[in-house]
């Protein structure tokens, strides 16, 4: 397969990750890469909730991203976060800043109701937040290397694709939760012999996908 096709279908991953996950995946790279320059740690990134899974005593991650209108929607979607996760078990805690949408009433009586506990990071350390933090930057590296590399094609007709059209909000957040969708499926060294989130979370391997309008003509 061609190797910059690869690295699009693969989320614009960094070079290590890229290569490693062709080789698990089977997959022959061929051509000359032109990186995009997103070479951050490897890792598991999503702007949203992160859905943790005990195997062999270790915590495995993977990520789920959500897109929001408004932080007042965030009960809702941890509602809808809950129910993708059904079948999954139910978790234990949620980790969290100490901004108002954690902090309401509804959010607390909800939590309380599932007996789901709640931790509150102290204000302006987000080091105490390191892991969310890191996935929710490198799900937003990766949005801005697939804007690039989407609106750099001009056989693309955006008005053409459901739901992403030319408004610019839209074509954001298809990147960015493809961005975290693409990093769960690829190796990374944070899991044991470099399995990826997907794999180590679900104990398979993931499906190849390829963009389809990644490849000119």
């Amino acid at each position: 397969m061609d190797i910059n096709l690869f690295h699009a279908s693969a989320g614009h991953v960094n070079e290590f990750s890229m290569r490693e996950t062709a080789k698990q995946q089977g997959v022959r790279l061929v051509g000359d890469a032109a990186m995009c320059g997103l070479r951050g740690g490897e890792g598991q990134a999503g702007p949203g909730a992160a859905a943790w899974h005990p195997r062999g005593g270790t915590r495995i991650a993977v990520a789920r991203g959500y897109g929001m209108r408004a932080k007042s929607d965030t009960l809702k979607f941890v509602q809808r976060f809950l129910a993708d996760m059904n079948g999954m078990g139910t978790p234990g805690c949620f980790r969290m800043d100490n901004g108002g949408e954690f902090n309401g009433s509804a959010f607390i009586s909800f939590c309380d109701a599932a007996s789901i506990r709640r931790e509150y990071t102290a204000p302006d350390t987000p080091k105490q937040n390191a892991v969310v933090e890191s996935a929710i930057w490198r799900a937003m590296k990766g949005a801005h290397a697939a804007c690039r590399h989407i609106l750099a094609m001009g056989h693309v007709d955006l008005s053409s694709i459901r739901n992403v059209g030319v408004n610019g909000h839209r074509l954001w957040l298809a990147s960015a939760l493809s961005a975290s969708a693409c990093f769960n499926r690829s190796a990374t060294k944070a899991n044991l012999g470099l399995m990826s989130p997907f794999e180590a979370f679900f104990g398979r391997k993931p499906s190849l996908t390829v963009v389809p309008f990644s490849r000119r003509g």
